[in-house]
């Protein structure tokens, strides 16, 4: 069974919750190496946005991006072409009002990725709920 991200900082879930209803997530982007959990995001987040879509990879995520130009990037840190952290740059120089939500198990990344330009981070796994909490679906 999967679960999704977990964010136990209160204020954090809000300021994502405030950003997230200030663009109204027109579009999101998942890049994970774990497509079943892709399928899942996708599957859940499709609601709340007008297009959504997924890749597995690094590489694949960066054409994909530059092809959809989304409000919402989510990414995973341990991708098998490379790690999500060291690529914030990559992103924000192609959409500079780009949000960015890190996702990894390893929580001791979260300075790390906020300092480098995530705008959020969100530690592996969450629920379903939570996630719908945070992100104010319906």
């Amino acid at each position: 069974m999967y679960y999704l991200y977990n964010i136990k900082d209160k204020n954090e879930q809000e300021l994502l919750k405030e950003h997230l209803e200030e663009m109204n997530a027109r579009s999101i982007l998942i890049i994970d190496d774990e497509k079943e959990l892709c399928l899942l995001l996708e599957n859940f987040l499709a609601k709340k946005t007008r297009s959504i879509d997924y890749s597995n990879s690094l590489e694949t995520g960066v054409e994909k991006f530059k092809k959809m130009n989304p409000d919402l990037l989510i990414l995973d840190h341990n991708l098998p072409d490379g790690n999500g952290i060291d690529n914030i740059s990559v992103f924000k120089k192609l959409n500079k009002s780009l949000r960015i939500i890190i996702i990894s198990a390893m929580s001791n990344l979260r300075n790390e990725a906020l300092e480098k330009g995530a705008d959020f981070f969100i530690e592996k796994p969450i629920s379903f709920s939570q996630l719908k909490s945070i992100l104010a679906i319906k």
